[in-house]
């Protein structure tokens, strides 16, 4: 019996119900039922969680964080004395923060994906150690160069304190307890902009050289030697186990292997997320107002109040303080806000986002300094649950496997959008008008990413929705292999396509059997081309998964595909017109050029099916007929020795002769035991290559049966292959 009130505080009951629903057509999922919610009632104690599932972990990653974030917080607090031991200007120190930050960028997104693809424990531990080592080296430093060299290597461990420990921690830890996790994991940002850099001052202050407060980076070392000691969780599995066991299902039929996506293909999908696009545009404008409170908080300090280091990091000390006012919030109602309203997160975020600049910037104008300190700790207090808030929803709305890249984009555009207009417009300015101008901006730079939050919160419930559907379409395919069926050459399951804001593919579902012959049958514009293209890996869909021979492909790139022995032949000038027709059937094996026999032999084939090719090896492409260019394609096409040969449109425009001749050639690659998907406007002509037809009208499947039952729809037939219906009823 599936544990009863668990899922319940991860995503509401209601969601789970509508993703469920869309399975029940499916044979391997006719039987589930859902168990229910209470809808009441207090989550787990997060002591409990601890103990089961242990301490270790968030707390040596919260070390982690605390350390790294100290360091930077210490810098930003030192900035005016490093500025003058560089002699830098505002813009020169502007720009030496901005450098940094792009190198934690250059760092994010390497470190995401080997996060990824590997350990994550081994990549926080090595990248913590990596900047003990190296940043304590930048108090050596004589002038600004080494100084920004050796920062931009420490900087390194920046990149996982938000993408690999997030990741590591929303698989070490149940779901139901994320929100508290995620608030005690983010309880190093508001220590370190307080004690830690309070702490950073003191030692500072003590040595008589702001360079004594670099050696705090040394405690990373034992940290970082600790982290490499836990334990590797499985990536998803505890999330996929809790959807599984709310829906009464076996979570072990679920265990499938990810697929390895590339970071072209794991950004195209996470961008795909409605109410992600909406976060990373608002996290530049949390990245342009970190850089400018860091940066030019303590100019202000100085410039306006006279304050000296100790005096700033005193003023750090009692703002930050607030922090921790907010934190309680998302720790209390975090779990229980998001079961009700998974939405309600992104509203908190945006609304807190929208404060913090009213406090801000009002502050800014106060008479007395202890104003000043109200203002911000006002404003540190209400931006205080946004970290945690956005990272609840993150993680409910990524896919697992990605989960470490979706962090490092919001470092990405933070740093890199929100950095780079922070240092350049924020310097510029303040040398303009004055540091308290150029802090003025906050007020409604915050309010605009506030209002960009509560607009992409409208679709966190759609995209929660779709991860469901994915782990109910991987336990379905883990019951289909448990149940010893043959896999299937291709499947489409719940596909959706859109181009930008048209979409063009609805909820597509479609099976095709290895060794069959399937003819893909539609009005223009119906989306026959873009279903091939996203099978083929050339167009990524918006919903939904493809799988070829059993593997998930869904967000594979087309040299992946085609390594899986896929092949897509495009109707039309598929050839390459300057090259002889022997270097265009070169370029089709090219998949086989570290296998000089197989390339061979793949070339002898392609000769032996169109012997009208052999003679004009060496002539150009571009010389032969319509006929002959569309025999080099199929031929080309074949070189590549596929499993699955998708054809679109192979006889349009063609001689009846040529397209007889090209008819018979895809009879024999077929009954070699390629399976094949053609794309055919001519109903006649599908029937005499496919027992079995798919018919799509307006993107969705009508029909999907015999060939010749569907010469019997005229309903579907008569608006668009009239003449074909008819002569195939007479």
């Amino acid at each position: 019996m599936p544990e009863q009130g668990l899922f319940e505080f991860t995503v509401p009951d209601e969601l789970l119900k509508e993703a469920v629903s869309k399975h029940r057509d499916r044979e391997v999922v006719a039987d589930l039922e859902l168990v229910p919610g209470t809808g009441e009632g207090k989550p787990p104690s997060i002591w409990g969680i601890l103990r089961k599932s242990g301490f270790s972990p968030l707390l040596l990653f919260t070390a982690a964080a605390l350390v790294s974030s100290t360091f930077g917080a210490g810098i930003g607090l030192l900035g005016p004395n490093i500025q003058r031991a560089f002699h830098l200007s505002d813009t020169g120190l502007a720009a030496t923060a901005f450098v940094v930050n792009v190198a934690q960028v250059a760092w994010a997104i390497p470190v995401a994906v080997a996060a990824d693809r590997g350990s994550r424990k081994v990549v926080a531990g090595v990248t913590l150690l990596i900047f003990a080592v190296v940043a304590p080296l930048m108090a050596l430093a004589r002038n600004v160069w080494p100084f920004v060299f050796l920062y931009m290597a420490a900087a390194v461990a920046y990149g996982t304190n938000q993408t690999v420990h997030n990741s590591y921690l929303a698989d070490a830890y149940p779901t139901e307890a994320r929100a508290r996790v995620f608030s005690y994991h983010y309880a190093a940002d508001p220590v370190s902009s307080t004690l830690g850099i309070f702490v950073v001052g003191l030692i500072a202050t003590a040595g008589g050289s702001w360079r004594w407060g670099l050696v705090i980076a040394l405690l990373g070392i034992p940290i970082g030697v600790a982290i490499l000691f836990l334990r590797e969780p499985d990536k998803g599995a505890n999330e996929s186990s809790h959807i599984l066991k709310a829906a009464g299902m076996d979570v072990s039929s679920q265990q499938q292997a990810a697929p390895r996506v590339l970071l072209g293909s794991a950004v195209n999908r996470l961008l795909k997320i409605r109410s992600l696009y909406y976060q990373l545009v608002a996290v530049a404008v949390l990245g342009f107002v970190s850089l400018g409170t860091s940066v030019f908080g303590s100019l202000y300090l100085e410039r306006v109040w006279h304050q000296g280091i100790g005096q700033r990091g005193h003023v750090y000390l009692v703002t930050g303080l607030s922090t921790f006012l907010g934190i309680p919030l998302s720790y209390a109602i975090g779990d229980r806000l998001f079961r009700r309203a998974p939405q309600a997160p992104l509203l908190l975020a945006g609304a807190s986002l929208v404060l913090y600049g009213l406090f801000f910037s009002g502050a800014l104008y106060m008479p007395r300094l202890w104003l000043v300190e109200l203002g911000w700790f006002l404003a540190n207090a209400a931006i205080a649950p946004i970290a945690i808030s956005i990272f609840q929803t993150l993680a409910a709305t990524a896919p697992p496997e990605m989960r470490s890249i979706c962090f490092g984009l919001f470092g990405f555009h933070g740093l890199v959008f929100g950095g780079f207009t922070g240092a350049v417009l924020l310097g510029a300015i303040s040398e303009a008008i004055g540091v308290k101008g150029a802090l003025a901006l906050m007020g409604p730079v915050s309010a605009l990413g506030g209002v960009l939050l509560m607009v992409g919160s409208r679709f966190v419930r759609r995209d929660i929705t779709l991860v469901i559907e994915d782990v109910l379409e991987r336990y379905a395919e883990g019951k289909r292999r448990q149940s010893g069926a043959e896999i299937p050459a291709l499947q489409i399951h719940n596909l959706d396509f859109s181009y930008g804001n048209q979409q063009v593919l609805f909820d597509v579902n479609l099976e095709v059997r290895q060794g069959e012959v399937v003819a893909l049958l539609g009005t223009n514009g119906a989306g026959k081309s873009t279903l091939l293209r996203a099978v083929a890996g050339l167009e990524h869909p918006t919903r939904g998964v493809i799988r070829l021979f059993g593997a998930n492909t869904t967000y594979l790139e087309a040299e992946q595909v085609l390594d899986l022995g896929v092949a897509l032949l495009v109707g039309g000038k598929m050839t390459f017109p300057g090259l002889s027709v022997r270097d265009n059937l070169r370029v089709g094996g090219y998949s086989l050029r570290r296998h000089a026999l197989r390339h061979k032999a793949a070339l002898e084939r392609a000769l032996q099916m169109f012997p009208e090719l052999e003679p004009r090896l060496d002539q150009a492409a571009g010389t032969l007929s319509g006929g002959e260019q569309q025999m080099l394609a199929l031929a080309r096409v074949t070189m590549t020795e596929p499993r699955l040969l998708m054809i679109d449109e192979l006889t349009l425009g063609l001689a009846p002769m040529t397209v007889e001749r090209l008819m018979e050639i895809v009879r024999q690659i077929n009954a070699r035991g390629t399976t094949v998907v053609l794309v055919e406007q001519s109903v006649n002509r599908a029937m005499s290559l496919a027992a079995r037809a798919v018919f799509l009208e307006r993107g969705q499947v009508r029909f999907d049966g015999p060939t010749s039952e569907l010469l019997r729809r005229d309903d579907l037939l008569r608006p668009v292959f009239l003449a074909s219906a008819q002569a195939g009823l007479g």
